[in-house]
Order: C-alpha cells, then sequence, then structure tokens
C-alpha cells in the first residue's frame, strides 16, 4: 500500500510538483508504514519546517542569504528541547507571517501539546529533542543534496539514538 502524497492537492498544483521533484531514481509514491505498537506504547519526535530556533542559544535560519538568493534555502536544523518555554523561541522564515508562532510556537511544533498527551499516557512519550527545518528549499527545483547527504542523516542518527519510533511533521 502506498500513499498518495498529492490527493488533496488542485490537479494542476499535484502534477507540477510531481514533475518539478521527483528526480530520477526517486520513488514516485511513499510506502505506508503503520505503527509498531499501540500510541501508548510509542516514543514520538517532532519535526517542523517553520524555521524555529532557540532565541539566545542559536543561529537564526539564514534569511539574509535567501533574501540574496531567492532560489536558495538554508538546509540546516536546529534541535529544540522538550523542556523549551514560550518565550524561548524566535522564528527565521521568509515565507509566512511568524507572528503566532513566535506568541505560541506549538502552533508549529506541539511540544507542550506532547507533553500533555505524555502525562496522561496517551502517547508513550515525548522524546527529549524536537527538530526544526526552513522547509523551502529553492524554487522551482529544491536543492535536496545537503538534506539527504548530511541534515537528514544527522536527524536520523539523532532519533534513533533517542529511541524514536514515529515522527509529528508539522508542516509551516
Amino acid at each position: 500500500m502506498s500513499v498518495d502524497s498529492y490527493k488533496w492537492l488542485p490537479y494542476s498544483l499535484a502534477s507540477w510538483m510531481q514533475k518539478a521533484w521527483h528526480g530520477a531514481g526517486e520513488p514516485a509514491t511513499t510506502p505506508f508504514t503503520p505503527l509498531a505498537k499501540p500510541l501508548g506504547q510509542t516514543r514520538f519526535a517532532l519535526l517542523t519546517t517553520g524555521g524555529l530556533y532557540l532565541r539566545d542559544q542559536q543561529q537564526p535560519f539564514d534569511v539574509l542569504r535567501e533574501a540574496r538568493e531567492p532560489d536558495w534555502g538554508d538546509p540546516s536544523y536546529r534541535v529544540i528541547p522538550r523542556e523549551t518555554s514560550l518565550g524561548e523561541i524566535s522564528v527565521a522564515h521568509t515565507h509566512f507571517n511568524p507572528a503566532d508562532a513566535e506568541e505560541d510556537f506549538n502552533i508549529l511544533l506541539p511540544i507542550h501539546r506532547f507533553l500533555d498527551l505524555e502525562a496522561k499516557n496517551e502517547i508513550g512519550s515525548l522524546a527529549p529533542s524536537a527538530y526544526s527545518v526552513m522547509g523551502f528549499q529553492g524554487h522551482p527545483i529544491p536543492d535536496y543534496v545537503p538534506w539527504r547527504e548530511r541534515y537528514g542523516p544527522e536527524i536520523l542518527e539523532r532519533m534513533k539514538s533517542e529511541g524514536v519510533e514515529a515522527v509529528l511533521l508539522t508542516p509551516a
């Protein structure tokens, strides 16, 4: 069974995305992967494409370079600890208004909602680390090489080391 990643998009947009984003040798569909165990026993990690970072501890995503080079997007990532409080997060992303996310980052990275679910035993646990990337990676054809060769494998290894079994992706 496969997942239709374009099912809810308008036909013209889905058609364009399929042509522009699928390179040679890449799968055309996403395989469906069921959870191996019940939610109440599963460790989750969170990943957002919202460009969130820890205001006083991390460098923001490079929106200045993106302004100079509109076809480029910062491919790096930031680790956000599960103990992060409101007010510690800023947003560096030029493709949406960040005001609401800066007021309550749970809109894009629902750490506190997942801690509530953990406390109620509705999920097994929330991993110690959540992750933020800047989703825009160029137009019309994104450059996925840095993600595929460096940042994706780094995030995957971190998640594995924290025992992550499922990931919630929240796109911006």
